[in-house]
């Protein structure tokens, strides 16, 4: 009997905001990590071994020694990172992308995929997208967007001589994402083009030294989104991998807009091509250059029974019980010292003052967004000090689109809101815990409901949130034991959290869903304890799914 298994897998491979992939693989193991821009901890590592499951097992950015988020606008930090092995050593170097002219190309090490990695090496200013080139001669090489080419000291301190710009794409715009791999005593230099929305491409261009001349590939783009109402756009920012049966596959960004060259609510994922190499040493990506819904996969069933799983996690609750935060949660830039805690009965956080504005220090706990419909919920045990402080749920996008479900310790003008003025002769001064929903947008925040709780201070609630993915609609829902639930009577359409509706900054960056807390400044601080949060996905017809069948 035969016990290879065709497997069949829908893309995306990694759903949500997963940007600018880079992987390799080292024996049998993949290693990936993508974009988090204004993040920390910053830069995703994933691991797999069959290159569509895949399990986050850290962060290259753990530290804020390592590189500082603060006072960098929205979409800005940890741009497109890129990953390779050399020496017995894991490799990324990230270009950080600081609003200064030029970019900051910074490498950084570790002897684990996971980490911890080391303090940065900052190699150049220059432009975005480095990636590492290890040569089979031993020399290596640093390529950057523009297609151009430095050569790399072996111990990667420093670059060694002068750049050249070896090749700049076929004309498209913002010709970025290089990446360089050695087949058949070719080089292959890989290009985005045309910018990460709907016009994005994959170039490619070959020569038989790594300083050119490049011959640009006659089946160019060799990944593109040419019908706009297919439900995979955006195929671009490409990295080629061997498998160990000496298949090769690519790993792209690309996205799934709501309607066609509509907006993208889960941003830019990563998806998964395979590659044909033709007689003539060029290569085919997907189907005929286009990106595939389905990947067929032919794998040895015990390896596919083992990879599944290893990693899959059927517990959608977080008890923040672990010596760390999952993989899973990003703080907006950097959390605020000393002020959260894992506990043994939770995650625990102080109600500590911060501006919502600003681009500084935060106490705002995000996750991605995976699905086109979700549930999100948490439970929470509130203790404040001092009036207005509050914490919750968090929708968000950037410092100008977010949704916040609170409960907060009173409300009026000594609780930091505003006085109604055609309401002054009524009270408006109130203590106690209230329910409240917050729309904020361009740095103005208005309340959408507001409700007294008749809850003793200390005691349990549960707040949760649904997205339907037929409607766009977010609505709320609460609980004081954890099995039954107030509905709100509030529905808020969720695209203004979309990318596309950014305001200031442009938004390279999908929404997200968490927790946070926040108090009032020279004032007493109270705490929250977070005792769970829970994610799971409700849109099952977009739900990433495989199916298996067997031929003999």
């Amino acid at each position: 009997m035969n016990n290879t298994t065709m497997q069949y897998f829908s893309n995306p491979v990694l759903p949500g905001d997963h940007p600018d992939p880079s992987v390799i693989r080292v024996g049998p193991d993949y290693y990936m990590v993508t974009s988090t821009f204004q993040y920390f901890p910053s830069v995703l590592i994933h691991h797999s071994r069959d290159l569509v499951h895949w399990k986050p097992i850290g962060h290259v950015i753990t530290r804020r020694s390592q590189l500082d988020f603060m006072d960098i606008p929205d979409s800005h930090g940890a741009f497109a990172p890129d990953i390779s092995y050399y020496a017995g050593k894991y490799w990324v170097v990230i270009p950080y992308f600081h609003g200064q002219p030029r970019c900051t190309n910074i490498v950084y090490t570790a002897d684990r995929p996971e980490g911890p990695y080391s303090d940065g090496v900052v190699l150049n200013h220059h432009f975005i997208d480095p990636s590492i080139f290890n040569d089979d001669d031993g020399k290596r090489y640093l390529a950057f967007g523009g297609g151009w080419v430095h050569e790399l000291a072996q111990d990667g301190s420093r670059l060694i001589g002068e750049a050249r710009q070896v090749w700049s794409g076929t004309g498209g715009s913002t010709p970025e994402a290089p990446h360089i791999v050695k087949r058949n005593g070719w080089y292959y230099l890989l290009l985005a083009e045309g910018g990460t929305a709907f016009g994005h491409m994959e170039t490619l261009a070959r020569s038989r030294s790594v300083w050119g001349p490049y011959e640009a590939s006659p089946s160019n783009p060799i990944l593109s989104q040419q019908d706009s109402t297919k439900p995979l756009q955006k195929a671009g920012h490409g990295k080629l991998v061997e498998d160990p049966d000496g298949n090769w596959w690519m790993v792209h960004l690309g996205g799934r807009p709501l309607t066609p060259n509509g907006a993208t609510p889960l941003g830019r994922e990563t998806f998964l091509e395979p590659v044909r190499w033709t007689d003539d040493d060029w290569l085919e990506v997907g189907n005929e250059g286009a990106p595939l819904e389905w990947i067929e996969m032919p794998r040895k069933t015990a390896l596919a029974a083992g990879s599944s799983a290893e990693l899959t996690d059927d517990d959608p609750v977080d008890r923040f019980d672990g010596k760390e935060l999952s993989s899973v949660w990003e703080w907006v830039r950097h959390p605020l010292e000393n002020k959260f805690r894992l506990t043994a009965a939770g995650l625990e956080m102080d109600c500590a003052a911060y501006p919502l504005y600003v681009p500084g220090s935060t106490l705002l706990l995000t996750r991605r967004w995976e699905h086109f419909g979700f549930e999100a919920e948490a439970c929470l045990n509130f203790a404040p000090q001092t009036l207005g402080e509050e914490a919750g749920l968090l929708l968000y996008r950037d410092m100008d689109g977010m949704l916040l479900a609170s409960i907060r310790n009173g409300i009026g003008q000594t609780s930091g809101q505003k006085f109604d003025v055609s309401r002054s002769h009524e009270k408006q001064e109130h203590e106690g815990l209230y329910l409240q929903i917050d729309r904020s947008e361009k740095c103005f925040r208005t309340t959408l409901y507001q409700a007294r709780l008749e809850l003793p201070t200390g005691a349990d609630i549960w707040l949760k949130t649904r997205l339907e993915s037929t409607t766009g609609q977010l609505s709320f829902s609460y609980s004081i034991d954890g099995v039954h639930y107030e509905e709100i009577e509030l529905l808020v359409p969720a695209a203004f959290l979309y990318p596309e509706n950014y305001a200031r900054y442009k938004c390279y960056t999908a929404p997200r869903v968490g927790i946070y807390a926040m108090g009032v400044k020279y004032q007493p601080e109270g705490k929250v304890l977070f005792k769970s949060f829970s994610y799971r996905g409700v849109d099952t017809a977009n739900a990433s799914s495989d199916l298996e069948e067997t031929f003999e």
